[in-house]
């Protein structure tokens, strides 16, 4: 009876996120086409198993750049929380939005117009069919609710280099330091977004992981009625296309796993791709049978 009490109490959080149930997408649309030819895909591997009997569970966190009136923007940030049961941990691999790759449907572009495509479903598909790989769901949240979470949960505690404490310290009107800072939502979210500090938008997706470990580090050092007292505020923001009962798994299995240290990595990686100008766009071309190779490599499959 407690347990029944305690789920159906627990849901009712869980009621607060925006759901959106998984779609396939369709046939009829024109701006498809099936005849688009194939570049860099190979075979997926058919093993890949659902989200209830394999080892590790990869969650597609997307920010996204929505301008008001616009249902939808090209996908700012892209990161696969990987949760790995054996070895007990979690990883962070940033996708980065310059990435060009085949859109299954469309002519290749960069990885992040697959969102404003078709949303989080096409994006699923898209990091699938390239890296041969399993997405169990997506949570997305736009950059006005990124900032909400972090003012919500009281800030989060970054490191900054001495170049980074400039610019925000300019961009915002503040004086920060090098060193330990606390930053609230508006200025975490300059902190993440900036990109000509350092090199460029490889460092952009390194604060980007930086933040979300800092948010995870913050959540996780709170009691549950800490916890709760914030899902009424931070769910709503929320938009997956995991159900409830998927939550409820993950949650339980990061809590279980404990992990302490969660490491992090970029995709492409470090020498396997080339820099180039394709339709007057600036893009990054993958090697992507090494970069799938090193991706589940990393993961651990």
């Amino acid at each position: 009876m407690i347990l029944l009490l305690g789920t159906i109490y627990i849901n009712s959080y869980l009621n607060k996120i925006n759901y959106k149930e998984k779609t396939l997408l369709p046939n009829e649309d024109i701006s498809r086409t099936s005849n688009v030819p194939s570049r860099n895909s190979e075979p997926r591997d058919s093993s890949i198993d659902s989200l209830t009997n394999k080892n590790i569970v990869n969650i597609l966190l997307i920010g996204q750049d929505k301008r008001p009136g616009e249902e939808r923007a090209r996908s700012d940030s892209m990161i696969i929380a990987s949760l790995n049961k054996k070895s007990d941990s979690i990883k962070l691999i940033s996708l980065m939005r310059d990435m060009y790759i085949e859109i299954p449907g469309y002519e290749d572009n960069k990885i992040n117009a697959s969102y404003a495509f078709g949303g989080m479903d096409l994006l699923t598909e898209t990091v699938e069919e390239n890296f041969d790989i399993g997405i169990d769901g997506c949570i997305e949240v736009d950059f006005s609710g990124f900032e909400k979470i972090i003012d919500k949960i009281g800030g989060v505690d970054i490191e900054l280099n001495e170049d980074e404490a400039y610019y925000l310290s300019r961009s915002q009107e503040l004086n920060l330091t090098t060193g330990i800072n606390s930053l609230t939502g508006d200025v975490a979210l300059n902190y993440a977004r900036i990109r000509y500090v350092g090199n460029d938008d490889y460092e952009r997706t390194e604060r980007q992981r930086k933040v979300l470990v800092a948010v995870f580090e913050k959540l996780k050092n709170s009691d549950i009625k800490t916890l709760l007292e914030l899902s009424d505020d931070i769910l709503p923001l929320v938009t997956t296309n995991l159900t409830s009962s998927q939550i409820l798994s993950l949650v339980t299995r990061v809590i279980v796993m404990d992990a302490s240290g969660i490491e992090s990595y970029r995709i492409p990686a470090d020498g396997e791709f080339l820099p180039d100008t394709i339709g007057g766009m600036s893009v990054l071309v993958p090697d992507l049978p090494e970069n799938r190779k090193l991706l589940k490599e990393y993961m651990g499959y």
